[in-house]
C-alpha cells in the first residue's frame, strides 16, 4: 500500500483544570470526540497530559484514552509521568495507540529538561529514556519527541533521516518569555528537515497557547486560544522537496531549500557524538530523585 498524500492531524492545547487530573481526563475524552468529528486520524495532547503530571498521583488515564481511540476510530497520543520500575526513577512516557487501541509507542523522553524544571513541575527529577522513537501510523512515519527535545536539532534530524514525515512535539507549557522562540524553533525543525512539526502545550494560569502545525514551507495552522487545531498535512509536497535538489531556476517553485537531507556530509560531523566534559549529568540527577 502506497503512503497517503495527505494526513489529517489534530493538536490539542487544553487549559489545566482546577480539579486536576480527573477533570483533565474528562476534558481529553471530549477533545478526542471533537477531533474525530472533524475527520482527524490522530490527536496529539501536551506533555504529561491528561496526567498524572506529578509524582504520587494515582489516576491512570490509559484505559479511558485507549477506549476513546477505539470508540472514535482514531489514533491518540498522550503522555504521563510514571515510574520505570517500582523502585526506579520517574520518566515522562509518551503513549501512542492506533484506532484499534493497539499500542504503537510507549517511549520515554530522552532529554529531560536541565535545571529545576521537573522538580518544580512534576515534584521529582525525571530520568532520561535511551531510544529515539519513530513509528508508522496508516502508512505515515511519525517521529516522537517531548518538550525541549525540539530544541535539540540532532533529535529531529535523526528522526527525519529514518524517514519521519511528521514530528510530534508535545510540550508541558509555562513557556513565558520563551514562547516566541519555541514557535520559531518548531518552524525551523520543519523547514530544515522538510517535514511537518506539531507543537502543543498545556495552558496554565491563563497562559496563551503556542499550538501550531508547521510544514516544510510555512505554517499550516496556529492558535493562541483554541483548544483544538485540525488541519490536513500535505505529505506529497514534503516528499517532493526531499527527493529533489536545489536550483537557481526562476521563478522558484519552492520556498524552502529542497534536498536538505541529501545534501549532508556525515563524515564531517563526528564531533556531534564525541563525549564532552561539560555534558549535563542526566543519569545522576535522576538517580538522586528516586
Amino acid at each position: 500500500m502506497s503512503p497517503p498524500d495527505t494526513f489529517m492531524l489534530a493538536v490539542a492545547q487544553p487549559r489545566w483544570p482546577p480539579d486536576g487530573t480527573i477533570q483533565a481526563v474528562d476534558d481529553a475524552l471530549g477533545l478526542v470526540r471533537r477531533a474525530a468529528a472533524e475527520g482527524a486520524r490522530l490527536v496529539l495532547f501536551p506533555e504529561a497530559y491528561p496526567g498524572p503530571m506529578r509524582v504520587g498521583e494515582a489516576c491512570d488515564p490509559e484505559p479511558l484514552m485507549r477506549e476513546a481511540a477505539v470508540r472514535h476510530g482514531m489514533a491518540v497520543c498522550w503522555s504521563r509521568l510514571e515510574p520505570a520500575t517500582i523502585e526506579g526513577p520517574n520518566r515522562v512516557i509518551l503513549h501512542l495507540v492506533d484506532a484499534r487501541g493497539v499500542t504503537l509507542a510507549h517511549t520515554a523522553r530522552t532529554h529531560p529538561a536541565t535545571g529545576d524544571v521537573h522538580p518544580t513541575l512534576n515534584g521529582c527529577p525525571v530520568a532520561p529514556g535511551e531510544e529515539l522513537t519513530a513509528v508508522e501510523l496508516d502508512g505515515v512515519l511519525l517521529g516522537l519527541m517531548v518538550c525541549s527535545e525540539l530544541w535539540v536539532p540532532e533529535v529531529a534530524r535523526i528522526l527525519a533521516l529514518r524517514g519521519a514525515e511528521v514530528l510530534l512535539a508535545p510540550a508541558g507549557g509555562g513557556f513565558g518569555a520563551i514562547a516566541g522562540n519555541w514557535r520559531l524553533v518548531a518552524r525551523a525543525r520543519a523547514i530544515e528537515n522538510l517535514c511537518h512539526v506539531a507543537l502543543t502545550q498545556t495552558r496554565f494560569d491563563g497562559e496563551p497557547g503556542s499550538a501550531l502545525i508547521a510544514g516544510p514551507e510555512g505554517l499550516v495552522a496556529r492558535s493562541a486560544t483554541h483548544d483544538l487545531l485540525v488541519a490536513p498535512l500535505d505529505l506529497a509536497r514534503g516528499r517532493e522537496l526531499r527527493s529533489r535538489d536545489d536550483s537557481m531556476e526562476q521563478p522558484k517553485t519552492f520556498t524552502s531549500l529542497p534536498g536538505l537531507l541529501r545534501a549532508r556530509r556525515p563524515e564531517l560531523y563526528g564531533e556531534l557524538t564525541a563525549p564532552r566534559p561539560d555534558a549535563y549529568p542526566y543519569g545522576s540527577v535522576a538517580e538522586g530523585g528516586r
